[in-house]
């Protein structure tokens, strides 16, 4: 059994007709013109069939025969290897591997941005320095400050009523170091949180309140957020993926850009629902202990749900909305009436 094919030698750009076989003692064997070389088979490599295009076969000394008789060479190889070769292009000449294949990977990838990363997340979040939290948070706030908000116009008056009103609550958490900050941005009633311990209130969120206590019911959804450090782990969550598509594709940038890039993850990443949920068992927990009653929550959120039932109409409206944590808002509140 031979296969025929075009033979390179590695020397020059020649093409030549030849013909590769095996003799009686198993080596390759190859034929060209009147030339005939022989080759053990360990020092000859023969490329995988990929559907119907050429073969290449590689030898020791630099050249290459070339071959789309593939019926020839798996019988060759089938006689050196055994009957295990052959195996990769029968999986690709199989739709029902092929569909099994995707469908696996499918789920894998599933499994992966559901359940993988965000354990993953939360274990690497648990093992980083506070200061680099601390460092994202103010680098946001930074951001922000510098492109989207406003200072508050709240008076000077009111803001210190709100830090004293607000005092007790943060004060039971000196761990997290948390900071109060008042802004305004003119895209309506929003609070969010942010990595470190920053915690920002806009103005039409305070006008929205009808008693200081709801307010105090907003913050401790967002220490909930703090304490869970879910913002450090949506960006390290994000960078997992990005380090994923680097494997995936061999682009490093898109890695090295993870912690560079924090403030535009931050903006671009909605708090997951089990987030949600533990921001939420948390605040009511810290409600109780503050002698709050949880009420103030579920009446400052369906007056924000109504309040936010328009789309935001501005790119920094919705960019702001994508760091607030308000979705489906009567299933919140039931727990808090």
């Amino acid at each position: 059994m031979r296969a025929r094919g075009v033979y390179f030698d590695g020397l020059s750009s020649q093409r030549h007709d030849a013909q590769l076989g095996l003799d009686a003692d198993g080596n390759w064997c190859l034929q060209y013109g009147e030339a005939v070389r022989s080759y053990p088979p360990a020092g000859v490599q023969v490329g995988s069939r990929l559907g119907n295009s050429a073969r290449m076969v590689s030898f020791a000394d630099g050249g290459h025969f070339a071959s789309d008789e593939h019926a020839a060479l798996d019988l060759m190889m089938r006689h050196l290897h055994g009957a295990g070769h052959g195996t990769l292009h029968s999986l690709e000449s199989s739709w029902k591997w092929i569909l099994t294949s995707t469908v696996v990977l499918l789920l894998a990838l599933y499994l992966g941005l559901t359940q993988g990363a965000p354990l993953a997340a939360r274990g690497i979040v648990a093992l980083l320095p506070p200061a680099i939290e601390t460092h994202i948070g103010r680098q946001t706030l930074q951001f922000l400050d510098d492109y989207l908000l406003e200072p508050s116009q709240l008076p000077a008056e009111r803001q210190q009523q709100l830090q004293q009103h607000f005092a007790p609550m943060l004060a039971a958490h000196p761990e997290l170091n948390l900071r109060v900050h008042f802004r305004d941005a003119g895209i309506g009633a929003n609070a969010f949180a942010l990595p470190g311990g920053d915690l920002v209130f806009l103005d039409d969120m305070v006008d929205l309140s009808e008693d200081d206590d709801e307010l105090s019911a907003v913050l401790a959804h967002e220490i909930g957020h703090v304490a869970g450090h879910h913002g450090m782990r949506r960006i390290v969550q994000n960078g997992l993926l990005y380090w994923g598509m680097m494997a995936i594709t061999g682009d490093i940038s898109a890695a090295s850009d993870t912690l560079a890039g924090a403030p535009a993850y931050l903006m671009n990443m909605a708090y997951s629902r089990d987030m949600e949920n533990d921001a939420d068992d948390f605040a009511l927990q810290q409600l109780r202990r503050q002698g709050i009653a949880p009420v103030h929550f579920a009446n400052i959120m369906r007056r924000l749900d109504t309040a936010a039932s328009e789309e935001p109409a501005s790119r920094t409206e919705k960019l702001l909305h994508m760091l607030s944590s308000h979705p489906d808002t009567r299933e919140r509140v039931r727990k808090f009436e």
